[in-house]
């Protein structure tokens, strides 16, 4: 044993854990990848910084030309629409179309219309709040519910029609049921778009079976639907339905009354 070989320390064990000086070179090796992965982190950091401004500039321009073809509509001012601006209306939602004075529901108001009669875009029918109650024809969806059982079942018919209006997504302020009546023995639905009518029918259909009818017409622009709790009722209903319609009852504004 060697009384004068040096000590080693324990704090030199720490200090220099490697065995060789390969160890030593390798972990020079991961320092320079770790640099070269934080370089790479920062470069698509930066992407994705540039991205998002981009797409938020997008939106500012489309909320911008929205904001100038409202005020051109507003005023009642020719529009020549841009290309831009055309696509800005191609990227609309569905646009509601008033029957009676003409105005459409562009960017949350209604407006005077100098679009649908020069481009293509996707409108439905819908009565504006001014329009609405001018006179009792004026409805796009009706549902027309002929069961012999109504008296006891027709609490339940409103009941579906409101959990049906409530349901909807996305809906307007005007897609409304606009009334509920009882005559002759027939439940009357009106509503104020075809697709409040068309769900509400579904739902009826659903819940009781029986046979229902679907009736579109001007283009698929209104819609009837009729129910019946059995179908071989219908002959039942006749004479009761005919006299409403003699007095123009549940017939849309433009049907003739023949």
């Amino acid at each position: 044993m060697n009384l004068f070989a040096p000590k080693k320390h324990k704090d030199d064990e720490e200090d220099f854990p490697y065995e060789d000086d390969d160890d030593l070179e390798d972990d020079d090796e991961d320092d320079e990848e770790d640099d070269n992965d934080d370089d790479d982190e920062d470069d698509d950091s930066e992407e994705a910084e540039e991205l998002t401004e981009k797409h938020e500039g997008e939106e500012t321009e489309d909320l911008k030309e929205l904001e100038e073809i409202e005020s051109k509509l507003k005023k009642g001012e020719d529009v020549a629409i841009s290309a831009l601006e055309s696509k800005i209306i191609a990227k609309s939602e569905t646009i509601y179309s008033c029957p009676r004075c003409k105005k459409i529901y562009f960017n949350k108001k209604w407006v005077k219309d100098m679009i649908t009669d020069f481009y293509t875009v996707h409108t439905q029918l819908a009565y504006c709040p001014k329009c609405i109650g001018k006179t009792y024809e004026n409805f796009v969806g009706s549902i027309e519910i002929f069961d012999k059982k109504l008296k006891e079942r027709k609490e339940r018919f409103k009941e579906i029609a409101h959990q049906v209006h409530r349901s909807l997504e996305d809906a307007p302020s005007f897609e409304n049921i606009i009334n509920m009546t009882e005559k002759t023995g027939i439940f009357f639905i009106f509503t104020n778009t075809t697709r409040l009518a068309m769900d509400i029918g579904k739902f009826i259909r659903q819940e009781f079976s029986g046979g229902i009818q679907y009736e579109w017409f001007e283009r698929n622009q209104y819609l009837r639907i009729k129910w019946y709790d059995m179908v071989d009722n219908k002959a039942y209903f006749k004479e009761r339905l005919r006299s409403l319609k003699d007095r123009r009852f549940g017939m849309f504004s433009f049907e003739d009354e023949g």
